[in-house]
């Protein structure tokens, strides 16, 4: 009976090393790179099947085995010890990538590791190596190994990789179609080719000055999505004819930015974090989305900007997403209202939504954007609420024919919310949904959002205004709560 069943196995051995090549590069494919490469002992014609695999991702788990945490005094590693490391990391990728290049194309190319100028022919040449291969997808992240300053080493300045556009238009054909890179500097020196394929970029901590991203952005003519964050060598940004396929631009802590000035034909969203500063839209016909969170300072002027320029600046907007920190409550508002007409959505966060706040903002909405149609109002409490000082809110009567769906987050049956939930139902007169939950939805972008749940104490103070809703909300008004 032993020998039938090891006689049974090793037919199915001989079955699937007998499959053709094409199978085993599919099935190759499913395993993630570490486990791939493993399978090169399996026999004589497993040894160099992995080089099929179409995703390459290089970081410390794959490569070495393990995740270096240099900010954990328990894992203490001496300069020397790194130096070995990335001396290991460097001969192993580069192994890889020269049996890589004997194999069919690969989609993916993926670089997590603290590596720095001194490995830049290394690096160049993976890069190469991937372009030859028709790769359209890279992830350039030189910033994994970045945080040892508690490893109690002497710590030195470190230079960073440059990343030049040369490296991608070496090959015949440009395929390229994402481009990430992180912690490094962009090197935009006019390559022979454009980068003609290229669709999104996402540049994260790199250096890079106005007139450098301009001329990066001069040879990529498809671009359609742009993601600056953390590029603090960018002062005033110039977005020309050249970006006209741009559509999505996304901008986040570029602490030194002081203007932005857009002419992109083609804009569909844009979405701006960080201090306050000076926006012009010369040429945006198709920007619909925006979503705004300032900080600083002078974040109570970017609210009151948003809340009364932005949209006017912007004719097609048609659904604002705002973050406000720290402003609602002393916000102060034009008593001339700048009305918006084409605004359908409004989605305004409240961190934090204080029992002090007198609501003004809520009727200068209404009289601001009067065709909206769909409110979100994200709330945000604090957990200790003071006893009522007995706040008079004198709020005018705004009665808004437009506004059909009101979704409220973060309600807990505070006297404050309840107050601002009864306004709102008196005065939205066309209301035909009204969606009231105890989860915070926290945003980050244009539909960019993440929900957390509240905890089982706000759940029961829901719970106990819940009768109260069902009897002031209308029986017209299809009521959702939870």
């Amino acid at each position: 009976m032993g020998r039938a069943r090891k006689g049974t196995l090793m037919d199915e051995e001989d079955q699937l090393i007998e499959l053709p090549d094409g199978i085993l590069s599919i099935m190759i494919s499913f395993l993630p790179l570490k486990e791939a490469i493993r399978t090169s002992v399996l026999s004589k014609r497993w040894r160099y099947i992995w080089t099929c695999h179409s995703k390459l991702c290089f970081d410390s788990i794959n490569i070495l085995g393990m995740r270096v945490d240099y900010n954990s005094v328990s894992n203490y590693q001496s300069l020397l010890d790194r130096q070995i490391r990335r001396g290991m990391f460097i001969e192993r990728v580069n192994h890889f990538m020269q049996h890589r290049c004997k194999g069919p194309k690969i989609d993916y190319f993926s670089l997590h590791c603290h590596l720095g100028k001194e490995s830049a022919s290394y690096i160049d040449q993976w890069i190469r190596d991937a372009a030859i291969k028709e790769v359209e997808y890279i992830d350039l992240d030189l910033s994994e190994w970045c945080t040892f300053r508690m490893d109690q080493c002497s710590f030195t300045a470190y230079e960073q990789y440059e990343f030049s556009c040369w490296t991608l238009s070496t090959s015949i054909k440009c395929t390229i179609k994402n481009l990430k890179l992180a912690s490094c500097i962009l090197n935009p020196i006019p390559s022979p080719n454009k980068l003609i394929s290229l669709k999104t970029v996402e540049l994260k901590d790199v250096n890079v000055n106005d007139q450098q991203l301009s001329t990066f952005l001069s040879i990529c003519p498809q671009l359609e999505v742009l993601s600056l964050v953390v590029c603090n060598d960018l002062v005033n940004l110039k977005l020309d004819v050249s970006c006209h396929n741009l559509k999505v631009l996304s901008i986040r802590d570029c602490s030194r930015m002081e203007t932005i000035d857009i002419y992109a034909e083609n804009l569909v969203v844009f979405e701006y974090t960080g201090e306050v500063v000076s926006f012009s839209f010369k040429y945006a016909p198709m920007l619909a989305e925006g979503y705004l969170s300032f900080t600083g300072e002078h974040r109570l002027d970017g609210l009151t900007y948003a809340l009364t320029k932005f949209a006017n600046s912007v004719p097609s907007l048609q659904t604002l997403n705002l973050l406000s920190i720290l402003a609602m409550k002393v916000l102060k508002l034009p008593e001339i209202v700048h009305t918006s007409p084409n605004l359908k959505c409004l989605v305004l966060s409240i961190f934090p939504f204080d029992d002090e706040d007198k609501l003004y903002w809520l009727s200068y909405i209404f009289e601001a954007f009067p065709l909206l149609q769909k409110l979100q109002l994200n709330l945000f409490s604090p957990n200790f609420i003071r006893k009522q000082k007995g706040i008079e809110r004198l709020l005018p009567d705004c009665p808004h024919k437009h506004l059909t769906e009101v979704e409220i987050n973060g309600f807990y049956g505070n006297e404050h919310e309840i107050e601002l939930l009864t306004y709102l139902l008196k005065n939205v007169v066309e209301l035909k949904v009204l969606v009231v939950t105890s989860h915070q939805k926290v945003h980050r972008g244009v539909n960019k959002w993440v929900q957390e749940e509240g905890s089982s104490r706000y759940k029961l103070r829901l719970e106990s205004v819940r009768e109260w809703l069902l009897s002031v909300v209308p029986k017209t008004i299809h009521l959702k709560v939870h």
